[in-house]
């Protein structure tokens, strides 16, 4: 506690900045509840105002937009994350765009030559100060190198990372706050704001984009269909990138690739390939294939920029979404559960039949539709719902491959609208599966697993002698769970209580005989006082005992 009061004030001003915007947009509650009020202006003080007429989603966005970039990129992040999320913010928050006004020419000079250490003329031949694009971490200007080759130079915005640093210990803090007040199952508030921190950094990092554009460039050297731009490493930092200038259409623009003489359908299933293949086949795919990063070009090629966001799969979750791809398919759920389990995302105690009836209740409502009509939007989303209700903890990158997937449907809908990403999706799928079962592959899987096991096996004499010696000092608890013990233990306080009952019941009893026995006391219409008063108690006492016998049954 003392660590989040040290950041709350080491940041008080933005800490004030965000507090007024979740109050004017109907977060009060959140503001209460996380104990921030006392930062608020005084005149906004007192009981929380929630009473706004706009959905929680649509306010969630315009104060996520409000509050800037970094917000922003949360909004964009939570939009993929319906394990996390309702359907219903999810909408919103899939609307925010990352656009923001360009930094001032000068600026944008001074950010260059800084990284390059030298004068901008000493590097290229022109220098377009105006951008092609703004967003929250960078810009985009049009350059030309000495020799004539024309590049585009992405620079990051001066300052913008100290703004998200700031940003990103607020989050944290904020985050475990919620934890503590919210507890959320199997995913927590830190959880995914330590994820979101990784990425956010990774995307500023231009290193690590150049790295991904040219892995995609070698991963598709033999597709002449397809141009991934190449980088100019000597003039690349972590601040800067440079790479070839892609000349195309946008894959959306329907009207301009019309007059080009493109085929949309024929670009629709090439879009879907190039992506699929990434997938199922390299194990590494592009996490924001949205129409501003492809572009046709006026051969036909399928050009695809900005590697900032890149999914990564290794060989059993590949294999696990070919199983998932299959079993919709196919519609068989033991093979999408077997899926699952290859995941990781099932506990053990997991309630395996009403999570198959679940799932094929699911794959009920698309029973007797043609391959071609169903649709992977709606699909994914139906399998990310069933995974929510279970409470299935699947990797995070899985989760940029569903909104991934269900972009490029909407793409291939728009240039084709027979276009069905299932039947383009499903021979990568096949042919996943039949490496896996190739000799060769299951050799190397059996080598893996066999390796894995020497190693436990190797390591589980120092995990025994760990053990004995926390048992030796008295570290070790044990926790039992019974599942009748409640039902048991209300049998005893039952007993209990009948016992205490009874006795307190002969204890009146006994008593009015003595009192009746002996002096009687004050006499009361020929009948003596105390001890009638002591009959009447026991009376009830044992009126009510007989009642909770007949009443809860035999113990």
């Amino acid at each position: 506690m003392a660590l989040l009061w040290s950041r709350r004030y080491r940041h008080l001003r933005r800490y004030r900045q965000i507090v007024e915007v979740l109050l004017r947009h109907g977060f009060g509650w959140f503001v209460e509840n996380v104990d921030l009020l006392h930062l608020a202006p005084f005149r906004r003080r007192g009981p929380a105002d929630d009473h706004e007429p706009r959905t929680r989603g649509a306010r969630m966005r315009a104060a996520m937009e409000e509050l800037g970039p970094t917000f922003i990129k949360l909004g964009q992040l939570l939009s993929s994350r319906p394990d996390f999320v309702p359907a219903d913010i999810i909408n919103e928050l899939s609307l925010l765009q990352d656009r923001v006004p360009p930094v001032p020419a000068e600026a944008v000079t001074a950010a260059v030559e800084a990284e390059l250490q030298r004068p901008l003329a000493d590097v290229f031949a022109s220098f377009d100060p105006e951008p092609l694009g703004a967003a929250s971490i960078g810009q985009v200007h049009r350059a030309t190198l000495p020799g004539g080759a024309d590049v585009v130079v992405k620079v990051r915005r001066p300052g913008i990372e100290d703004v998200i640093e700031v940003d990103l210990d607020i989050l944290a803090s904020l985050a475990d706050l919620a934890d503590e007040r919210w507890p959320s199952g199997r995913v927590s508030f830190a959880e995914v704001v330590a994820e979101f921190s990784r990425t956010l950094r990774r995307e500023m990092d231009y290193r690590l984009e150049a790295a991904n554009t040219e892995r995609f460039r070698r991963l598709f050297a033999d597709d002449p269909r397809v141009v991934i731009p190449r980088i100019y490493s000597e003039l690349s930092t972590s601040r800067l990138l440079v790479m070839e200038h892609i000349d195309g259409v946008k894959i959306n623009d329907l009207e301009r690739l019309r007059a080009l003489g493109v085929d949309t359908a024929q670009l629709a299933r090439l879009g879907a390939e190039v992506f699929l293949r990434q997938v199922l086949i390299e194990g590494v795919f592009h996490g924001d294939p949205h129409p501003g990063n492809l572009f046709v070009l006026e051969d036909g090629r399928l050009g695809v920029i900005d590697f900032g966001i890149v999914g990564r799969l290794d060989e059993r979750t590949m294999e696990s979404v070919a199983d998932l791809f299959i079993g919709v398919t196919q519609r068989d759920a033991e093979r999408m559960i077997g899926g699952l389990v290859r995941l990781g995302a099932l506990d053990d105690d997991a309630d395996m039949p009403a999570l198959k009836r679940d799932l094929e209740d699911m794959l009920d409502r698309h029973l007797g539709k043609p391959l071609k009509d169903l649709a992977m939007g709606v699909i994914v989303n139906d399998v990310l719902h069933v995974a929510h209700m279970h409470k299935l903890r699947l990797p995070p990158d899985l989760l940029l491959l569903g909104k991934a997937l269900v972009t490029i449907e909407g793409l291939g809908q728009q240039l084709d609208p027979e276009f069905n990403a299932l039947e383009a999706g499903r021979p990568f799928a096949e042919e996943l599966i039949r490496r896996r079962l190739h000799p060769a592959a299951a050799a190397g899987r059996f080598a893996r697993d066999a390796g894995d096991l020497l190693e436990t096996l190797l390591g589980l004499p120092e995990k025994v002698q760990r053990t004995l010696n926390r048992l030796n000092r008295g570290e070790v608890r044990v926790r039992v769970q019974l599942e009748t013990l409640d039902r048991t233990v209300g049998r005893l306080e039952r007993g209990y209580n009948r016992i205490a009952m009874a006795v307190m019941f002969a204890a009146l009893f006994i008593g009015a005989a003595i009192l009746w026995s002996g002096s009687p006391g004050p006499v009361l219409w020929g009948v003596p006082v105390l001890p009638a008063l002591a009959f009447f108690a026991a009376f009830v006492t044992g009126a009510v005992l007989l009642v909770g016998v007949l009443r809860s049954g035999p113990l």
